[in-house]
């Protein structure tokens, strides 16, 4: 009888069987693992590009999968029985294929965190545009020609900046020229001059500002002027107390040789204002009109103090009060 003799290699062909099925779900299992992590990261890129705030947990999370899958499929198929035959072929080109995968990956998420940055520092630029900090505009500008080589578009920024500078400075400028002029028509020269002095420091590449300071000292001439016109119209027509108030006003312009050429002119005003205010004092006291004598007896002496009737004018002053002290009270009310 014949009988069926054993093939040697039976004994190992269940065994053999079951390893490779084990490496096909093996491979299966991380391909399926592998999909999941690329469909990750796709996802998390298209959600991490069009959010502003997001940080990108789900894309980082996509990422790390695809490490993870890799690093196990390795360890996996390198412990254990000897895989079977076509396995490493298979394993080198599994991980080749996981290696391209992460490779691409960090290559967008370069391009990607690239572009985010760009956008970062656009609005960081518009912000300090809003906010005039120019320098710290320029900063930036500069950050995105070196280090991103965005240089068109620096330039473009730069051009801008530059533009809302110079704006700014000459509505400055204007601002404090009609500052200046306010105080010049309120015959503030002392101050208008120390504020194009200022001004003309501060902004001394601008044509604006270089005669600043001239126009200041001319408008000062021309109202000297007319305070002297005005005067001599008002000594001619013998209007002493429009007069004497102008003279008040040129003493604070006029030097000494300025005011010599009016001093005969003062000295006739002076003396018909001292004149005059002695009439009214001696008609007053004659008509017994204590508060009127008070009140001309001190403007005397405010305006004429050293002078004789202001030293008669005092020794009489404090009777006048009582006086008139006294007529207020007996008057009715």
């Amino acid at each position: 009888m014949n009988q069926t003799q054993p093939n040697p290699n039976a004994a190992s062909n269940p065994g053999q069987a079951q390893q490779g099925n084990s490496d096909v779900w093996l491979i299966m299992l991380h391909l399926i693992m592998l999909v999941a992590s690329g469909f990750m990261i796709v996802q998390g890129a298209m959600i991490f590009r069009a959010s502003e705030f997001w940080s990108g947990e789900l894309l980082g999370l996509g990422i790390l999968g695809a490490i993870v899958t890799a690093a196990s499929y390795t360890i996996a198929t390198s412990s254990g029985s000897k895989p079977a035959a076509g396995t490493d072929a298979q394993t080198d080109r599994l991980l080749a294929v996981i290696a391209d995968r992460l490779l691409i990956s960090d290559t967008a998420k370069r391009i990607l965190y690239r572009e985010r940055d760009r956008e970062a520092l656009r609005k960081a630029i518009r912000e300090d545009l809003d906010n005039r900090d120019y320098e710290a505009a320029l900063v930036l500008v500069n950050q995105m020609s070196e280090v991103y080589g965005y240089r068109i578009e620096a330039e473009g920024f730069r051009s801008e900046i530059e533009h809302a500078r110079e704006t700014e400075v000459q509505e400055r400028i204007a601002e404090s020229i009609r500052n200046i002029d306010h105080m010049i028509q309120r015959h503030e020269f002392d101050k208008a001059l120390r504020e194009a002095k200022m001004v003309s420091r501060v902004f001394e590449d601008h044509d604006e500002v270089k005669d600043l300071r001239k126009h200041v000292l001319d408008a000062r001439e021309r109202h000297k002027h007319e305070l002297e016109r005005k005067f001599l119209a008002a000594a001619e027509r013998d209007d002493i107390e429009v007069a004497m108030e102008l003279l008040k006003e040129m003493d604070k312009y006029l030097t000494e040789a300025e005011a010599a050429p009016f001093q005969e002119t003062a000295r006739g005003v002076i003396g018909k204002k001292r004149s005059n205010l002695g009439v009214q004092f001696k008609l007053a006291v004659h008509d017994k009109d204590w508060t009127q004598a008070v009140r001309v007896g001190e403007q005397i002496i405010r305006e004429f103090p050293n002078s004789k009737m202001a030293v008669e004018v005092r020794g009489m002053l404090d009777v006048l009060r009582q006086r008139a002290a006294g007529q207020m009270a007996v008057q009715p009310t």
